[in-house]
């Protein structure tokens, strides 16, 4: 089921952003989710340094009621940072999950429990992640996977829901009291950052 799960969101992580038919949505959802640094490191490897960004995910709701916003363990990520080397622009997608068999979470339930916030309009949630991505010495080095020195913008695409079609749609009619119950990937506002080769990094682990 973890591999159903993982598939169906990534399923909906890139097909997030159109409408039927290939049409863009003319107007924004109500979950507006936007992306601040707050912390980095780099680490030195055999080719690639390896940048970390620490990552305040903020979540708003900027809509006109109560929106149910899952919180918990189960989550999955896409990064996309795009740059330019030798003229040529570029993105690379960094996957991250939070994929937690170990810890139980109550989702069917009567209300909404712990694993889910509730945000009244204006309401903000805020959560962190760390994104790891490699960091070429320059444009002729870097491959597929990493980035070039230089400016770059960054993009999250998350998940707000790793569970089954059909039980989303019975506890949004269960919740319906407490707010709407919200199921589709959200994708943050763009956030510029620059990467650079720190040659006194340490060896990564």
């Amino acid at each position: 089921m973890k591999t159903f799960y993982l598939a169906f969101t990534l399923l909906l992580l890139g097909a997030h952003g159109a409408a039927p038919g290939g049409r863009q949505q003319q107007q924004g959802p109500p979950l507006r989710l936007t992306t601040e640094i707050v912390g980095h490191r780099y680490c030195a490897g055999d080719k690639l340094h390896i940048l970390q960004l620490r990552l305040r995910l903020r979540y708003r709701n900027t809509g006109d009621r109560k929106l149910i916003v899952y919180q918990g363990k189960n989550l999955f990520y896409q990064t996309k940072i795009r740059g330019a080397a030798e003229g040529r622009p570029y993105e690379v997608v960094v996957l991250n999950s939070r994929f937690n068999d170990a810890q139980a979470e109550v989702i069917n339930s009567p209300k909404p429990g712990g694993a889910f916030v509730t945000l009244a309009p204006g309401g903000v949630y805020e959560t962190e992640m760390v994104v790891g991505v490699g960091v070429a010495a320059g444009a002729a080095e870097r491959g597929a996977n990493s980035i070039a020195p230089g400016e770059h913008t960054l993009r999250v695409v998350a998940s707000s829901w790793y569970e089954s079609k059909k039980l989303a749609e019975e506890l949004r009619g269960r919740w319906q009291g407490s707010g709407l119950l919200w199921v589709e990937p959200v994708v943050s506002e763009p956030l510029t950052f620059t990467a650079a080769r720190d040659e006194q990094a340490p060896r990564c682990r």
